[in-house]
């Protein structure tokens, strides 16, 4: 149950409060004073797209709130609990902010929440129906939706399993239409396919070869500097034939002379060792730069290969590739589509089989589906009929019209409803003949059933009485007393037949005051409620005759 609705600067609204209770809540107030503006308001906080124009001129962010007290909590605070919001066992706080910036915020028991979790829970909290839900009517492609949302949950494993199956179909087909191709435009990618894996299979391609080619290419385009520096350091260290000792020779009998003098003192034992360890770590550093030295040899024609292999790697990498991995990778790509290619005939065969099982898959699940439709229809068929006689089209006939179509992710039925709402006339689409007043008697019958087997606590209707008066209205207004003695109804309306039946009456007034317009809302006691069913009866002039009939109403309605 919607208990407390709060707007805030929204529109018209500088600021309301409502607080809904159990039963027959009913809206009405003059054309214009801003009835919808209810309803967009919890469209709104429900998660509609938000846009900056209902905030109220002159402020910075609209502000919407609602407290819901569902009577079944579970499947609600099981999708909180796995969005990591905390559950509250009072019931559900949604706020929804926009503001000026775009810096809009929606939260669920005070905690900051995605829109995707406000309209997953909604669904079990409240159904909303305006008067765009009589152009679905009116839309014959949306038949097939309502029909399988009166089967309800009996109907989704079904639903499911054609849908993967036609996935894996259009996969399929996706595939045999990427192959089909006419056999010279096949021979020339095939052509293309070859010049490119020969272009990279001759280069014989190796990963790590590019860093090391480059690393080798630096020290030998450096040949000389590696060369003077390298045997000036040997001849300084070691010496050479036309000098003194090096400073290896040097060191050597330093070396000597320190072990001598070590046992003098103990801080000398120390720092011979230090010295030691130098030493022996130069005399390393002198073989291995030795060694270095005889094994460095400047090829003048290897670095010429080098410079040519370079080239031709980044050759290839400017068209396959940011590095060795990556074009071998693509090698592997090209060995694929050349099977394909090559094989192609073997592919298509392989690739109609599937076709043809999934097909055969699908169809036999479609018509378990169509089956399942069909019988659920005429349940459908004979509740409609009997709602609808309620609201005094007593002669009504109803049916829900199969037709086959090519396979879709639904499945293979095409539905349309049918009526006659007189007799003897035969049926026909529910689109051409259908009245205004007749549309909103089918919908407000289609919403009594889906409501009954969804259990939503919550219905509201934004002028479920359009093109409907008279007997048909009062009618219109008992069968709204019936569903609210089971759940809670809110209904906009301009009819005195429906305001009647009202377990609270809420009468919505636009007020200006000295600069601005406001609307607002009031709660109305037995007094007030006789006198706004007497205007919606008599409009401007109010008469005392007009004030019994009103009266005359509501105590009508009460029995």
């Amino acid at each position: 149950m919607l208990s407390d609705l709060q707007v805030k600067n929204f529109a018209l609204i500088n600021q309301v409060n409502i607080n809904f209770k159990k039963g027959l809540n009913i809206l009405s107030g003059e054309t214009g004073a801003g009835k919808s503006i209810i309803i967009g308001a919890l469209d709104l906080l429900l998660g509609a797209r938000a846009n900056t124009d209902v905030i109220r001129s002159g402020k910075e962010a609209a502000y919407i709130s609602a407290f819901f007290q569902p009577e079944e909590l579970t499947i609600i605070n099981k999708i909180l609990t796995e969005a990591g919001i905390e559950k509250e066992d009072s019931g559900i706080l949604i706020a929804r902010e926009i503001r000026e910036n775009g810096r809009n915020r929606t939260l669920i028991n005070g905690q900051l929440a995605t829109l995707k979790i406000v309209k997953k829970i909604s669904r079990y909290l409240i159904d909303i129906h305006g008067q765009h839900e009589h152009q679905l009517l009116l839309d014959p492609g949306s038949h097939l939706m309502i029909l399988d949302a009166f089967i309800g949950q009996e109907i989704q494993p079904l639903k499911n399993n054609i849908k993967s199956l036609y996935q894996e179909l259009n996969k399929v087909q996706k595939e045999l239409a990427e192959i089909e191709i006419d056999d010279s435009q096949r021979a020339r990618e095939l052509d293309i396919i070859n010049f490119q894996i020969d272009e990279i299979e001759e280069a014989s391609l190796m990963k790590g070869e590019y860093e090391d080619l480059k690393e080798e290419y630096k020290s030998l385009s450096h040949a000389e500097e590696i060369y003077q520096v390298v045997a000036e350091l040997i001849s300084a260290l070691s010496g050479d034939d036309y000098s003194e000792k090096g400073i290896m020779d040097r060191l050597a009998v330093l070396k000597n002379k320190f072990v001598e003098i070590e046992d003098y003192n103990q801080r000398l034992k120390k720092l011979n060792k230090k010295f030691a360890d130098i030493y022996y770590s130069l005399e390393e550093f002198v073989f291995d730069l030795g060694d270095f030295e005889s094994a460095f040899n400047y090829d003048e024609q290897r670095i010429a290969i080098i410079s040519d292999r370079l080239d031709l790697i980044n050759t290839l990498l400017r068209k396959y590739g940011e590095d060795i991995e990556t074009v071998l990778s693509y090698l592997e790509e090209l060995y694929q589509k050349r099977d394909k290619l090559e094989n192609v005939e073997e592919k298509i065969s392989s690739l109609t089989k599937k076709n043809n099982k999934f097909k055969k898959e699908i169809l036999k699940k479609s018509g378990e589906l169509s089956q399942l439709r069909k019988e659920y229809a005429k349940k459908l068929e004979v509740k409609l009929k009997a709602e609808l006689k309620d609201l005094a089209m007593e002669d009504v006939r109803f049916k829900v019209d199969f037709k086959q179509k090519e396979i879709t992710a639904d499945g293979t039925d095409q539905i349309e409803f049918l009526i006659s709402p007189n007799r003897g006339e035969d049926l026909k689409s529910l689109a051409k003949i259908a009245s205004g007043g007749e549309l909103s008697r089918i919908m407000l019958s289609l919403k009594t059933i889906t409501a009954a087997l969804d259990q939503v606590d919550t219905l509201i209707f934004d002028e479920v009485d359009s093109g409907v008066g008279g007997k048909t209205a009062a009618k219109m207004a008992a069968k709204l007393s019936q569903i609210a003695a089971e759940r809670q109804i809110i209904c906009i309306t301009h009819l005195p037949q429906l305001a009647s039946a009202a377990n609270h009456h809420f009468l919505i007034k636009k007020e200006r005051g000295k600069n601005r317009t406001f609307t607002k809302i009031y709660a109305l006691d037995k007094d007030e409620r006789v006198a706004e069913i007497a205007r919606m009866i008599g409009g401007a002039t109010i008469t005392d005759k007009t004030l019994a009939h009103a009266e005359e109403m509501v105590l009508l309605a009460k029995d």
